[in-house]
């Protein structure tokens, strides 16, 4: 009894003791000595992550893809730890679709997307994009000629709906089979003397061979066994109206598709429907094959690579493909037909990069698209695609500067003047439904040029002025 009260006193001094210490003030923990205020900013930055940007990228063969990511590499080199741009392979035929579910989306794609300048302002217009303005500098806007800028600026706000990268326009030439030429006798046409449509018309009839060796014209010629087509161009919806028009304005002066007394048309005066009749003709000359019809670039391509056709019409871009896909073939360049009389005309416009709606870091993103414009970088872009640079200096650059091919394009410049076709949200409409189809029977021999064109200028003043 007596251990059990002794216990429990223990217990009731320990209790009280507790309680004493519970309400005794607390001794101040020990403190950190302070750090200067200049460490804590400099803790912060070692351990911010760069702003990620995605790049999403319609380069559609080996040497373009390459040089885009090459610069990729570059850019993320030159900006480590503060930007990262990552490269996403895209498609030209997907471009709509991704950036419009984009958006819908309320983001998930890249913040910057290729494509091209009218595409763009339409992109523009229904809300997928971004205006660059704010981020334009004058030193950013130097990088590029004024009617270049005007061409990918919005015409309802002037917002700028997109960068330059490369332009499309004047970059047609004849790519010839110099060994077909050589046996034919006949001299390839230079820059200081290019041919005329009809002397290219002439050289492709001595070039056109059938099996037995007998060239167009010639007695005995067997149309029905050609081995060897003189001259050979794409004849489909896209190419009938995109380098017949090239032609035909560049004999004209001016654009055909255009606004004037306040109504939009098809304005073909009689120098550009001659040229363009011609340019539209040469199945019925004998010169190129009915199949040329609906022909794709890379079908074109290996039939001259194969020996099947002599002289093609194609854009610079071919440069890369055919050294892509045939290393061993060896081939030349001349200009395209230029008739006395003509010029140089090229529109403004072309390709660039547009920052999507959605995108988290714009300002970042800005950076890329603006380096990209750089003559040392551009020239890298702008030849893995072979087109010409939006900036023209790109062109003084390597790989550019000691590549004898693109002295062609030089002499085009040297005499080019530039034009801009103002935006029309129908001409897309027009182009597809009524403009490639029409031109496209002419080509054919379904109907003369002269009834495509009655059809051509009735539709223009209904759909382009909806």
């Amino acid at each position: 009894m007596a251990r059990k009260k002794w216990i429990s006193v223990l217990i009731t001094m320990l209790i009280v003791t507790l309680i004493a210490a519970g309400c005794a003030s607390p001794t101040p923990a020990p403190q950190p000595a302070p750090q200067e205020e200049t460490q804590a900013p400099q803790q912060e930055s070692e351990s911010e992550e760069p702003a990620v940007v995605q790049y999403w990228s319609n380069g559609w063969f080996p040497s373009s893809i390459s040089g885009r990511k090459a610069l990729v590499d570059k850019f993320n080199s030159e900006h480590e730890g503060q930007i990262q741009v990552e490269y996403v392979q895209g498609d030209w035929s997907q471009g709509d679709t991704y950036v419009q579910s984009g958006v819908a989306a309320g983001g998930g794609i890249a913040c910057i997307a290729e494509w091209w300048a009218g595409g763009a302002v339409d992109w523009y217009r229904k809300g997928w994009t971004l205006d660059l303005s704010p981020y334009l500098t004058a030193e950013r806007r130097a990088l590029m000629e004024e009617a270049q800028w005007e061409a990918r600026t919005s015409p309802d706000d002037g917002a700028i709906v997109m960068n330059g990268t490369v332009l499309e326009e004047p970059l047609l030439m004849l790519l010839y089979n110099p060994a077909h030429l050589e046996a034919a006798g006949i001299s390839p046409a230079t820059a200081d003397a290019p041919w005329t449509w009809s002397e290219l018309f002439e050289n492709a009839k001595l070039l056109t061979l059938d099996a037995s060796g007998k060239h167009l014209g010639e007695d005995g010629f067997d149309k029905d066994n050609v081995v060897q087509w003189g001259y050979v161009h794409r004849i489909d919806a896209e190419k009938v109206w995109q380098d017949g028009m090239l032609f035909a304005q560049g004999r004209m002066g001016k654009p055909i598709v255009r606004e004037e007394n306040g109504e939009w048309g098809w304005f073909l005066d009689e120098s550009g429907a001659e040229i363009y009749e011609t340019f539209l003709t040469p199945i019925q000359e004998g010169i190129t094959p009915p199949e040329a019809i609906g022909l794709g670039g890379d079908t074109l391509e290996q039939m001259f690579v194969d020996g099947k056709a002599s002289i093609i019409l194609r854009p610079a871009f071919a440069f890369p493909i055919l050294h892509d896909n045939f290393p061993d073939f060896q081939f030349s360049a001349m200009p395209a037909p230029f008739d006395k009389g003509d010029t140089v005309y090229y529109q403004a416009g072309g390709e660039g990069m547009v920052l999507t709606k959605n995108c988290e870091h714009p300002e970042e993103a800005a950076e890329f698209m603006f380096w990209v414009m750089e003559p040392e970088n551009l020239s890298v872009y702008a030849y893995g695609n072979g087109m010409l640079p939006a900036n023209k200096q790109a062109l003084d650059v390597e790989p550019f500067k000691s590549d004898t091919n693109w002295d062609i394009i030089r002499s085009y410049l040297e005499v080019a003047e530039i034009f801009t076709t103002p935006f029309n949200p129908n001409y897309v409409e027009f182009r597809d439904t009524v403009l490639g189809p029409t031109l496209v029977e002419v080509a054919s021999g379904t109907l003369t040029f002269e009834e495509a064109n009655k059809v051509i200028e009735e539709q223009a003043k209904l759909i382009l002025n909806r």
